[in-house]
């Protein structure tokens, strides 16, 4: 008996260890202290290509996406904002641009998610973004995909994280300049 409490208690250990949360990348102070501005430009993707359906599924998406990246952004220690258009974006000392465009985005099926699991009905979204300083260049582009059978908010979140994580890791690598 006393081996089986232990073999429980070890595995409810093991699960918790395995569980916790993969460690954020916390953002990078100035030189001379304080943070650094990212200004989020949001392209949801929305072509006229798309059936209305659709057309609303990425607004949904991407709506929710632009919140949570800048809850994120904030939550690592960056003054972040939502712009509409580039000409919003000034290029200060400081801040930079961060362009953000869903490229796909699949809705799955919950209820195969459910039933039979295993990825079927997988959700998947495709993003590409780009980092801008002062210049003309991007300081980062990158493509990010994730597709699994967890809900879509957590697929959105997964990328949200990776791309802070990108972001903080090249302001860290280039010492905020750019």
């Amino acid at each position: 008996m006393r081996k089986l409490l232990q073999g429980g208690v070890l595995l409810l250990v093991m699960l918790l260890v395995g569980c916790a949360a993969s460690p954020k990348v916390k953002a990078p102070t100035r030189a001379g202290g304080g943070g650094y501005a990212i200004a989020v430009l949001s392209d949801r993707g929305v072509t006229p290509e798309l059936d209305p359906d659709r057309a609303n599924q990425y607004n949904q998406v991407g709506a929710w996406m632009e919140q949570d990246l800048l809850r994120m952004l904030g939550k690592a220690g960056y003054q972040a904002r939502l712009i509409g258009s580039r000409g919003e974006f000034s290029g200060a000392d400081g801040e930079y641009l961060l362009s953000v465009r869903i490229v796909t985005y699949r809705s799955g099926s919950k209820a195969a998610r459910i039933i039979v699991g295993f990825g079927a009905g997988a959700t998947s979204l495709d993003t590409h973004y780009e980092l801008y300083g002062a210049g003309p260049q991007p300081l980062l582009a990158e493509d990010h995909g994730v597709g699994s059978s967890i809900d879509w908010y957590q697929v959105v979140q997964k990328l949200n994280q990776q791309m802070v994580d990108a972001v903080s890791r090249k302001l860290a690598e280039t010492g905020g300049r750019g």
